[in-house]
């Protein structure tokens, strides 16, 4: 049987959860920096109350010098969103002629508006009600000119906690392009003899534009005591770049 897991990774939470108060789609833009295009996002309510929310643009940590705020125009800034209901907020990219080749990144973050605080006095005492405040932020990923991704994988580690039936894999990654990668790992659980008897195909993980980052991944996975676990990690071409099996776990 295979199984097919979406990996979950971000600096902030980027997350389309009804366990939030408002709910983003989609959380993460690829876009192309030849031309001048313009994107949709939506913000969905899910509270029973009305809500506002303010959006802007911040800079992604190691993307300095390859940041998007001076190209993106988010409009409205600022929404208005009724109980259970939607809003559209776009977003404009406006790249320059002779940027530098490379990947470019910002956030969009989309903040919740307190509501004014109430104060209830009852017997000469003041009681505020507390409100749990969302923020979300999604990735803009931005690519101009000619891409280059070049990834090395060492010191691949592969642990298991039987107690809580927790799968944790993690390596030390070097880019050496002007681009960041998105890793895919194969999960094979082998039985007696080495027979594969279940795979599960998922997301490892992103490097960093340049230079050196650990990345990690872990999933629960039950009744793997007893056996070996071969661990296969990918890059964005589906090329190997590195592969372990561990002793009988």
């Amino acid at each position: 049987m295979k199984k097919f897991i979406l990996g979950i990774m971000f600096f902030l939470m980027m997350l389309t959860s009804y366990s939030f108060n408002f709910s983003v789609a989609p959380t993460r833009f690829e876009i192309g920096l030849d031309k001048i295009n313009t994107n949709e996002i939506t913000l969905i309510n899910n509270t029973t109350s009305p809500m506002r929310l303010e959006s802007f643009l911040e800079s992604a940590p190691g993307y300095e010098k390859y940041s998007l705020n001076n190209h993106i125009k988010l409009y409205p800034k600022m929404v208005a969103i009724k109980p259970g209901s939607k809003q559209v907020v776009r977003f404009r990219v406006k790249p320059e002629a002779g940027m530098e080749a490379g990947e470019y990144k910002s956030y969009v973050v989309f903040k919740e508006i307190p509501l004014k605080e109430s104060l209830n006095k009852n017997e000469g005492k003041v009681d505020a009600q507390i409100k749990m405040i969302t923020e979300v932020g999604i990735s803009i990923y931005g690519y101009y000119g000619e891409i280059k991704r070049e990834t090395n994988i060492s010191n691949l580690q592969i642990s298991y906690n039987s107690k809580t039936s927790n799968l944790k894999i993690t390596a030390d990654s070097n880019s050496k392009g002007n681009s960041s990668e998105l890793l895919k790992q194969k999960i094979e659980i082998l039985g007696v003899g080495g027979t594969v008897s279940d795979t599960i195909d998922s997301q490892f993980g992103r490097t960093e534009r340049t230079g050196k980052s650990k990345i990690e991944s872990s999933m629960k996975i039950e009744k793997l005591k007893g056996k070996k676990v071969r661990v296969t990690i990918y890059d964005s071409q589906d090329k190997v770049i590195d592969k372990k099996v561990t002793d009988t776990l």
